[in-house]
């Protein structure tokens, strides 16, 4: 038989648990890693206190690194000239973040302060502190509550009078004060016209109508492409969407150039000519009655402006 002694055995015969003393740590944190820095890597940066580092650990989500990690010291003197000496320096092209950790009941501290307290709700909800709402005004004891005065309604304006199908507007409305007020009519527009169709009207002696531009181009640019093909500009316009903010090019404007001779200059210049990769179209406008106008520009203070429909 042996010599060596028994292991200690408890009354339920299974030996003890050995219980090993945990060695206090002090962590630092480690931020702005870069996804490829690995546990060794990060071990190896940390060289200047490199005979107190008790372990150091990338934080994981999956299989890939969270962008921070930890390192464990064994003194605090260590973690605090880690974070001298380390904080704001690179690694694997990255300036890294060094700070002291906090510690876990910090942490949780910080997560209940930064949690939204509730606000005073609407009619019938708790107050921040759980009592019920109570009213705005106190009354002293033996006192009648004041009553609240109720707002008056505005009296309602009646409607103005519908226009007719034929575009008439029928007899103004009169009010609870017996003034009659006139009613707008309302504006008609012609169904569009179909592709390939002729405008009427006459053509303009001054005004050019350019099509097929970028969306990029706007009043100047357009401008400049006439100027610097020699032709001389009196005013030059994008035509824009009536939404939106802010409000979009449509891809085509409208350039004044003063008389008929400009006019044939610049359509012989620049039809067909390339500008940002489209072969722009230039014609002669022409001027749509007020009736037929398909488009109505709208400058930015609200004033319309005269409606030009191409040829």
């Amino acid at each position: 038989m042996s010599d060596a002694p028994a292991a200690p055995v408890t009354e339920q015969g299974v030996p003890p648990v050995t219980q090993t003393e945990e060695v206090p740590s002090f962590k630092v944190f480690v931020g702005n890693l870069a996804y490829s820095t690995t546990d060794e890597g990060l071990k190896a940066f940390f060289e200047p206190v490199q005979n107190d580092i008790v372990s150091a650990q990338i934080i994981m989500r999956g299989n890939k690194s969270a962008g921070y990690g930890f390192i464990a010291l064994s003194t605090a003197e260590a973690a605090q000239k880690a974070v001298e000496v380390l904080h704001k320096k690179q690694l694997d092209e990255r300036l890294i973040i060094v700070e002291i950790a906090k510690p876990a009941d910090q942490k949780e501290k910080d997560r209940r302060d930064r949690k939204p307290r509730r606000r005073m709700g609407r009619r019938g909800s708790r107050a921040a502190n759980g009592e019920a709402k109570t009213e705005d005004a106190t009354v002293a004891e033996g006192e009648a509550p004041i009553p609240k005065k109720k707002k008056k309604k505005p009296a309602r304006k009646p409607k103005a009078s519908t226009v007719a199908a034929d575009g008439e507007a029928e007899p103004a409305a009169t009010t609870s004060e017996g003034d009659t007020k006139p009613v707008r009519r309302r504006r008609q527009f012609l169904p569009r016209r179909a592709a390939g169709e002729e405008p009427t009207g006459e053509p303009s002696k001054s005004v050019l109508f350019v099509a097929n531009l970028g969306f990029n181009i706007d009043d100047v640019a357009l401008a400049a492409l006439f100027t610097d093909a020699g032709i001389n500009v009196v005013s030059a316009r994008i035509v824009r969407r009536q939404y939106g903010r802010p409000r979009k090019s449509k891809g085509y404007g409208f350039v004044d150039v003063g008389d008929e001779v400009e006019q044939k200059k610049a359509i012989e210049a620049l039809e067909g000519k390339d500008v940002g990769g489209r072969p722009i179209a230039v014609k002669v406008a022409v001027n749509a009655p007020a009736e037929d106008s398909r488009e109505e520009a709208v400058t930015e203070g609200g004033t319309p402006e005269v409606s030009i429909v191409t040829a």
